[in-house]
């Protein structure tokens, strides 16, 4: 990285002060910072990590809308999929037309990799509108190199597209109401923000009326700017915010009755905590979760957020104070949100993530500033501490690794790839990162501060193009669910033409969806359950529903195959017998088709139904706790179809 486009600084942004020009050193670094990012989001689309549920949901869905030419009401695996808005199963079926293929792995990443390139470009103008050119430029190369845009380009699910937009309409919103001046270019940016914020909620509804909404509201509270407000274009932009996403859902509650309490129990009761699916997350610690991908996903720039956030309460020459004061509120607004809400999971978070960056692009340009002055003995302290903490931390790495072999990646991968396969990929990773950041530190150390800045963005890019081909593919494979996929989709089991006869018992696992494409609903409607239970789930009442549900489809003389995790088939085994004895009751025949292969038990799916299978039937294989509590509860008969001899 040369001295001039960096050394530049453009004159402090003022509110009614639009920003100087970019000159031409700074288009050139924004032109090769798009170019690098494009080539690293785009990279190997149809390879690496295996599909995790969250990009199955989104990819199935539109798989199924694209083969049904329907693209009102999602649907997946044959029912109505009413949890999420469209705009994402809308990416991927116009990129599979424009493709002229099928939806695959590379249609349902390619909208993903298309929001990471927006949203470093992003980055880079609200950095550059806040502090100028050389911030902008360390802004924008640190969100390209780091884990949020190289991990989540190559994903298939909906938050990073949210990610982009809502970060769009608070950088458009901020931009036009503190750095422009009244105008038509003011106008343009306020419209801009609030379409963007209505595209967010056609990607994730209603997550932009927080993720927008707070932000906006405690910056005008506490900087009283509700001055603002008093713009007639809001009116307009307003319109706007509704055109993308109202008309599709006026349509679709008009077209499922059940719409608005399928969207108050997921949005509602998941922020509450009422929602079953987020019991487990009441303990103390879930209020502190989110400081995990606050440190992963700002990897490998994360221990320069504490002088970020340090140096945005300060006065800076060609910094706009009131640009960073935003940043903060936007990240502390978000953090609360998330972290009041009952429902928790790493990805939620993305939204938060991107004024991070903006502060760190500040505080890096000022890090690597070879004018900054530098006391050696303290810098040749912070670089023997680096050099010493790398390489335990490697090792650390390594042994960790290690433990996640031997509790699930031996069971997983058994017969594919062994422990020499995993702990090679792991060796050429720690090399490149030794051989990069080791150096790097070396080159600061020698005063050569932009050269180590751009080795520490190589060694992230070039770490990136050997991880994802080779190590992700192993770590995270989903063998297991791809396995009972292509077992579930043999012939022996369910004939062509007779996939009605298969019933999911509760949530589908979406990967054996997607691999097998076998569209088999589940046991009971989740809209007609929903209800059922007016409008308000409980676990308890829909556990014995589907027990009662099961006993029935079991006693009829209609054949009928049930899909469960052995976690559910275990405890129906272990409690149906008990509850039907209550009534006087038998046990109604019931025979094992099919188990998993591979994984842990927790990743063991089993095929189960009311007729003998037509070939050998396999034998259930449960741990040992499970059979010694099955023979206690009287569950597994001496008369039974399946034999539990095998563990």
């Amino acid at each position: 990285m040369s001295d001039g486009p960096v050394a530049e600084n453009a004159t402090r942004p003022t509110l009614g002060h639009a920003c100087p020009p970019m000159s031409a050193a700074t288009r050139a670094w924004l032109i090769a910072l798009l170019g690098w990012t494009a080539l690293l989001c785009f990279y190997d689309l149809g390879g690496g990590a295996g599909f995790e549920p969250i990009d199955c949901w989104v990819a199935q869905t539109a798989r199924e809308m694209l083969d049904a030419n329907d693209w009102l009401v999602p649907r997946f695996s044959g029912e109505t999929r009413m949890q999420k808005s469209p705009g994402p199963y809308w990416a991927v079926m116009l990129v599979s037309e424009i493709r002229g293929t099928p939806v695959d792995e590379v249609s349902a990443r390619i909208p993903n990799a298309l929001a990471a390139i927006g949203l470093v470009a992003i980055i880079f103008w609200l950095t550059r509108r806040v502090a100028g050119d050389r911030a902008a430029v360390f802004a924008g190369f640190a969100a390209s190199s780091s884990v949020l845009i190289l991990w989540w380009s190559h994903r298939g699910a909906s938050d990073l597209g949210l990610t982009t937009f809502t970060t769009l309409s608070l950088a458009a919103l901020w931009i036009a109401v503190e750095t422009e001046p009244p105008g038509t270019r003011r106008n343009g940016l306020l419209l801009v923000g609030y379409l963007a914020a209505g595209l967010g909620m056609l990607w994730k509804m209603p997550m932009p009326l927080v993720i927008v909404g707070a932000p906006a509201f405690f910056y005008l509270l506490l900087r009283n700017r509700w001055s603002v407000l008093a713009n007639r274009w809001h009116l307009l932009g307003l319109l706007l915010f509704l055109l993308p996403w109202l008309p599709w859902a006026l349509a679709v509650s008009h077209a499922e009755g059940a719409a608005l309490a399928k969207w108050k129990v997921e949005f509602v009761d998941r922020f509450t905590g009422a929602l079953p699916n987020v019991a487990g997350q009441q303990k103390w610690w879930f209020h502190f979760t989110y400081l995990g991908p606050m440190v992963l996903y700002c990897l490998p720039f994360t221990l320069s957020l504490p002088a970020a956030f340090v140096r945005a309460f300060r006065r800076q020459p060609g910094v706009n104070r009131n640009g960073t004061l935003f940043m903060v509120i936007w990240f502390l607004s978000l953090l609360a949100f998330f972290t009041a809400s009952a429902g928790k999971e790493w990805r939620y978070f993305l939204p938060a993530l991107p004024p991070l960056f903006v502060l760190l692009g500040i505080e890096l340009a000022v890090f690597f500033d070879p004018a900054r002055a530098v006391r050696p003995r303290l810098a040749w302290t912070l670089g023997i501490v680096l050099w010493s903490a790398l390489p335990i931390t490697l090792v650390a790495g390594g042994f960790g690794l290690r433990a996640w072999y031997a509790w699930r990646g031996q069971a997983e991968l058994d017969g594919a790839y062994d422990w020499t396969d995993i702990i090679r990929q792991y060796i050429v990773a720690v090399a490149i990162i030794a051989a990069g950041f080791g150096t790097a530190a070396w080159l600061h150390l020698r005063q050569r501060r932009h050269g180590s800045f751009g080795l520490v963005v190589a060694t992230m890019w070039v770490l990136w193009l050997w991880v994802w081909p080779r190590f992700m593919p192993l770590v995270m494979s989903q063998r297991p669910f791809i396995d009972f996929a292509q077992q579930l989709a043999d012939t022996r089991i369910v004939p062509p033409g007779q996939h009605h006869l298969l019933r999911q018992i509760g949530t589908q696992d979406s990967r054996i969806i997607w691999y097998s494409d076998l569209r088999f609903p589940r046991l009971i409607d989740q809209l007609a359950l929903l209800r059922e239970q007016q409008g308000r789930r409980s676990l308890d009442y829909e556990i014995r529903r589907y027990g009662k549900e099961i006993v029935a489809r079991l006693g009829d003389d209609e054949p009928v195959l049930f899909v469960a995790s052995l976690g559910d088939y275990y405890l129906f085994l272990r409690d149906a017998p008990r509850e039907l004895a209550k009534t006087g009751r038998q046990m109604p025949p019931q025979y094992l088709w099919l188990q998993s292969r591979y994984g842990r038990e927790d990743m063991h799916f089993v095929v189960f139904g009311n007729k003998p299978p037509r070939f050998p039937a396999p034998e259930l294989r449960i741990p040992a706790k499970w059979r010694a509590r099955l023979a206690t509860a009287a569950a597994l008969r001496p008369n039974d179809a399946q034999s539990t001899d095998r563990e």
